[in-house]
């Protein structure tokens, strides 16, 4: 009758299981990935308000910029133009597309009569400028060079700007403009429900848009084809890095998820040689990660470039815990041959379940740690593991043992591997023998890895997210260099009162004040092309040869068309806020950028020209980037202590014993350090990702102490010889484990190695690091420590 209930048991779990994975892979078809530049950032940063605002304000479009190195080393020849030309054409039949503008249609100012001619019949479309015209104009061009044609005059470009959703336009002001309360104060219960209204209005058609972001690339791409002949195109913008990013996500997503499941499949099979033991880990893995996709769907997260590891670390973890599951059965098998299989697989789990519980428990700590970080992806990627770990404890403990009762006979075959076991006993006998040399080289390795912590930064490039070889390094590195840089970055000035007018649109001592602060700009390093409301006033002294007055520029700036007026000082002025916008980019690529240093520059010059800091705004993606780097090292410390503070509340609980906990948490102290002296003593700054490597590798390698230390507690209160052999024993048991689980998660996360994507490929890479460190302070400096130690009342009974 017992038999028979476990039999119905195991197959109404494993029912559930099939069941719940039918219904979350049909979730999971709504699982999407998010590559914009929104996942950089906490939603309600006070910095992306304000850059919020300020675009709003400013009206700032959304484009692409198509450079063109030309074949025909005369760069203003009628065949690069016409080239120019058509490709812009062809290029605005695209429906979203609302201009495209490049040297062949845009107006030549210098050869206009007046700044208040008819510009727009001024185009090389319109009037064919011969080669030296259009030289001697666009060379230090305030507006075009840097934009449409580079300093050197050896590429010219298309700006393709899009036109915005009137829609999507209005919910973007709305939530903005309830949002700008939190620059003061809290936002009301109503506000908030509003808010939440309004997000759900803009995800609906961001979610449309994005697509349509990714076939305007494509359809760009194709338009370009036929002209590769020509010459050399390279792309860049912010549209051109979401695609990217998405392209990696997904080829990561795919590859590497594909990688590890062979590498997971080999592995299994030489370890174990039964073909059982590949199939049962394969197909509860797989489940892990359906209802995992499936549920992270339902709860609205998307996989960004940060979490894009997520199911890889998850069919890792999966696997590492039911190796453990699988080499305690088989332990079970060599000492009770004589067992059926449900008293293996009972026993299996009752002896089990409480190390695998602890170990999940301190690895979701782990990743939990991450929700405290305050950069929004790393956030997200916490959730995201925490949810990932629940469903692999649950599928490891009850749906594993229910398919191996129901649908498996007792697998008696235990492979041995002798190298493996004679080089476990080595070590025990070696630890036995020469602790003191164990803890001198642990305190030394200890001691390196605390001054490499000495030097870490954060500091790093969007360029240097992808490797150098690939494409869209070298299209973004091109822009970057040649066309005034990548990452936008506003000053906002706020006109003194003293220098505004009333008679006046602005005063020419208001523009002498731009002027000074855009010469200092120039002045700085990495600072590319920087535009203003100045640069229309040097515009008019070309054209009229001298420079307009106060009043001369108030009278144009009357007698315009309202869209015209829009286009030349809209994006430079706002006559209602009394305000001024200096527009610049960054150069990423710049040899030594410190971003940090460049900003505090830039405060210091703005004070000596008279200006507080209340009196000017700094905005753009630079700032925003900037902000979440300068939180990545606090970030990091604050991480770190949490988890640590976690896991010592734990393992305090877990082993009743502060001396038990406390020993606990040195390998993985001497982990972490390592790892983070690894970052500093190599120079690899702290980014999105590689801030998530020591909360990671905590997690992570603290399920294999946990393993060891419950063993040895049990090996020791078991003992009926008094040999004291309590290392050996131990490390020829779940010793096998420890070393299983690591050869799994090294080689699987070493596929990442081979990665365009820079940050994935160092996560995959030190992650791997870290836990061949794990396992080797696990086997060595752990066993030292147990035995010195820890005493016979520290054993509970």
């Amino acid at each position: 009758m017992l038999k028979k209930n476990t039999i119905t048991w195991a197959y109404a779990i494993c029912f559930i299981f099939v069941l719940l994975t039918v219904i979350f892979a049909w979730q999971a078809k709504n699982f999407e990935i998010d590559a914009s530049a929104d996942t950089l950032l906490v939603d309600n940063n006070k910095h992306y308000i304000l850059t919020q605002l300020a675009d709003q304000r400013y009206g700032s479009e959304e484009f692409i910029l198509i450079a063109f190195k030309p074949n025909n080393n005369a760069l203003f020849a009628t065949d690069n133009l016409n080239t120019l030309s058509n490709i812009g054409k062809e290029i605005e039949t695209i429906s979203r597309v609302k201009q495209v503008k490049s040297i062949a249609n845009m107006p030549i100012f210098s050869a206009a009569d007046s700044v208040s001619a008819d510009i727009q019949n001024f185009t090389w479309e319109k009037q064919k400028f011969d080669e030296a015209t259009l030289s001697l104009s666009l060379k230090m061009h305030p507006l075009y060079e840097g934009l449409l044609v580079n300093k050197a005059q050896t590429a010219l470009s298309l700006q393709v700007v899009f036109k915005t959703d009137p829609n999507l336009e209005k919910i973007n002001y709305d939530i903005i403009d309830i949002k700008r309360h939190l620059l003061t104060r809290e936002l009301t219960d109503d506000e908030l429900d509003l808010l939440e209204q309004l997000k759900q209005q803009q995800q609906s058609f961001n979610k449309q848009l994005e697509q349509t972001r990714l076939d305007e690339i494509e359809k760009i791409r194709a338009a370009l084809v036929p002209y590769k002949a020509k010459g050399e195109f390279y792309l860049g913008g912010n549209n051109l890095l979401s695609y990217e990013l998405i392209q990696i996500i997904q080829s990561d997503l795919v590859l590497f998820g594909s990688l590890i499941f062979l590498v997971v499949i080999l592995l299994l099979w030489f370890l174990f040689r039964q073909i059982s033991w590949v199939i049962l880990p394969i197909i509860c893995c797989a489940t892990s990660v359906v209802i995992t996709i499936g549920l992270l769907a339902a709860l609205n997260f998307k996989v960004t470039v940060i979490s894009a590891n997520v199911f890889a670390l998850q069919i890792i973890l999966s696997l590492a815990m039911i190796i453990h599951l699988i080499v305690h059965y088989q332990e079970l098998v060599a000492k009770h041959s004589d067992w059926p299989h449900k008293k293996l697989i009972l026993h299996t789990i009752k002896q089990k379940i409480k190390p695998c519980f602890y170990a999940g428990l301190t690895t979701t700590i782990g990743f939990g740690s991450l929700i405290f970080s305050g950069v929004q992806p790393v956030i997200s990627f916490g959730w995201m593991m925490v949810v990932a770990m629940v469903v692999s404890f649950i599928v490891s403990l009850s749906f594993f043992p229910a398919l191996l009762f129901a649908l498996f006979k007792k697998q008696a075959f235990v492979k041995n591997h002798k190298l493996l076991e004679s080089s476990m006993s080595t070590m025990a006998d070696f630890i036995k023998a020469q602790p003191k040399k164990v803890l001198v080289i642990s305190v030394l390795v200890t001691a390196i890895g605390a001054f490499g912590c000495l030097k870490l930064t954060a500091e790093n490039s969007f360029l240097n997210y992808f490797s150098e070889e690939t494409d869209v390094r070298q299209e973004l590195t091109f822009i970057d260099q040649e066309f005034g840089g990548s990452t936008s970055f506003d000053v906002l000035l706020n006109i003194p009162e003293e220098q505004i007018s009333a008679n006046l649109v602005i005063s020419a001592s208001a523009v002498q004040t731009v002027t000074a602060i855009q010469n200092m700009l120039a002045q700085q390093q990495a600072i590319g092309v920087i535009t203003s409301i100045a640069d229309f006033t040097r515009i008019a002294q070309v054209v009229n040869g001298k420079p307009l007055t106060e009043y001369e520029l108030t009278a144009l700036y009357k007698s315009l068309d309202t869209d015209l007026q829009q286009e030349l000082f809209g994006a430079y002025f706002s006559e209602k806020d009394n305000q001024v916008r200096i527009s610049m980019r960054v150069q990423d690529s710049t040899q030594d950028l410190n971003r940090a240093d460049l900003l505090q520059n830039i405060h210091t010059e703005l004070s000596a020209l008279g200006l507080k800091e209340k009196d000017y705004t700094l905005t753009g993606l630079f700032i925003l980037y900037q902000d979440v780097l300068s939180r990545l090292v606090d970030s990091q410390v604050l991480t770190i202590l949490i988890v640590y503070g976690a896991m010592a509340i734990t393992l305090m609980i877990i082993f009743s014993s502060l001396k038990v906990a406390c020993i606990a948490l040195i390998p993985n102290l001497i982990t972490t350090l390592v790892i983070m002296g690894i970052l500093g003593l190599f120079s690899i700054p702290l980014d999105l990702m590689t801030i998530t490597i020591a909360a990671v590798a905590m997690g992570i390698s603290m399920d294999d102490t946990i393993h060891y230390i419950h063993r040895y507690l049990e090996e020791r209160k078991l003992d009926k010889t008094g040999d004291k052999e309590w290392v050996k024993r131990t490390n020829l048991s779940v010793g096998y484990a420890l070393i299983y689980t690591t050869s799994v998660i090294v080689i699987g996360f070493g596929t990442l190695v081979f990665s365009n994507f820079v940050p994935s490929m160092l996560f995959g890479l030190l992650t791997s690091v870290a836990m061949i460190v794990a396992l080797v302070t696990d086997i060595t400096t752990l066993p030292v420590l147990l035995r010195k130690y820890i005493t016979k009342d520290d054993v509970k009974s």
